[in-house]
C-alpha cells in the first residue's frame, strides 16, 4: 500500500516538474518568437506607415489609370463606348483620390497621431508625400478633355497620357521598393528593390524628356506657349508630378527587419 502511495506521489512530482519545464519553455519561446517577429517586420510605426505609403501609391495609380481612360474617351474613337468609358474612369479617379485621402487623415493615421507620432520624421513624409500626390489628383480630375480636337490638343493629351504612364510606373517602383525592404523572402528582395529603383529611376527620365523632346519645342515655336490654357495645365501637372517622383525617389531609409 505505502508502495503505491510513494510511487503516485513520484508520479505527481514528476508530472509537475515536466509541466513546469513546458511553461518555461512555451514561455521562452513566446519572447524569442516576439523578438524574432519585431526584428522581421521591425518597428511597428514605420511599418504602418509603410503600408500607408503602399496604399496611397495604389491611389494614385487608380488615379493615373482612370485619367487615362477618360483621356480615351476624349479622342472620340469610339461613341459607342466612349461615355461608359470616361464615366468610369472618372470613378476610378474619385475613388483613387479616397484612397490616398483615407490614409492621410483616416482612423489609422489618427491612431498614430494619438500615440505620439506626429513628429517622426517618417510621418511628416508621408504627410507631403500625401499633400503631393493630393495635388496631382486634384489637378487630373479637373482638366478639361473636352471640346475640339485639332493636332495641338492631340498632342498635349499624349503628352498628358505620358506624364501619367510615369506617375504610374513611380507608384509601382516604390512599392516594390517598400515590399523589398520588409525582408520577407531573401532570394527576391534585392531584385524587388532593384527593379523598383529602375522604375521610378525611368519614371524620372521620362518626364524630364516629355518637356525637353522635339514635339514640345515644336508646339512652343509655333506660338503654343503659357497663355494657351492646354499648354499650362500640361507644365503645371508636370511640375506637379516632378514633386511626387523626387518625394517618393527620396523615401526615408528605415530599417524593417
Amino acid at each position: 500500500m505505502k508502495g503505491d502511495i510513494a510511487m503516485r506521489y513520484t508520479v505527481r512530482v514528476v508530472f509537475s516538474i515536466v509541466v513546469l519545464m513546458l511553461a518555461l519553455s512555451f514561455g521562452d519561446c513566446r519572447h524569442v518568437y516576439a523578438d524574432e517577429m519585431k526584428n522581421v517586420h521591425g518597428d511597428r510605426t514605420s511599418m504602418e506607415l509603410r503600408h500607408m505609403s503602399t496604399m496611397m501609391n495604389h491611389g494614385l495609380w487608380m488615379v493615373t489609370e482612370g485619367f487615362d481612360m477618360v483621356m480615351l474617351a476624349a479622342m472620340k474613337m469610339a461613341p459607342s463606348v466612349d461615355t461608359a468609358t470616361s464615366e468610369h474612369g472618372r470613378q476610378m479617379i474619385r475613388s483613387g483620390k479616397e484612397v490616398i485621402e483615407h490614409f492621410m487623415s483616416g482612423t489609422q493615421m489618427k491612431e498614430l497621431h494619438k500615440n505620439r507620432h506626429a513628429e517622426d520624421p517618417l510621418m511628416k513624409y508621408t504627410h507631403e508625400l500625401g499633400e503631393a500626390m493630393m495635388k496631382v489628383s486634384v489637378m487630373l480630375e479637373k482638366m478639361s478633355a473636352e471640346g475640339a480636337i485639332d493636332s495641338g490638343t492631340m498632342t498635349m493629351q499624349h503628352m498628358y497620357l505620358i506624364i501619367n504612364h510615369a506617375l504610374s510606373m513611380v507608384a509601382q517602383g516604390s512599392n516594390m521598393v517598400i515590399l523589398g525592404q520588409m525582408n520577407m523572402s531573401t532570394p527576391v528582395d534585392k531584385f524587388s528593390i532593384g527593379e523598383g529603383q529602375m522604375m521610378m529611376t525611368e519614371a524620372r527620365w521620362l518626364l524630364k524628356e516629355i518637356f525637353e523632346a522635339e514635339a514640345m519645342k515644336e508646339m512652343h515655336k509655333k506660338g503654343v506657349k503659357m497663355d494657351n490654357a492646354m499648354m499650362a495645365e500640361t507644365h503645371k501637372l508636370g511640375d506637379a508630378a516632378a514633386k511626387v517622383i523626387g518625394l517618393l525617389e527620396k523615401m526615408p531609409s528605415v530599417s524593417l527587419k
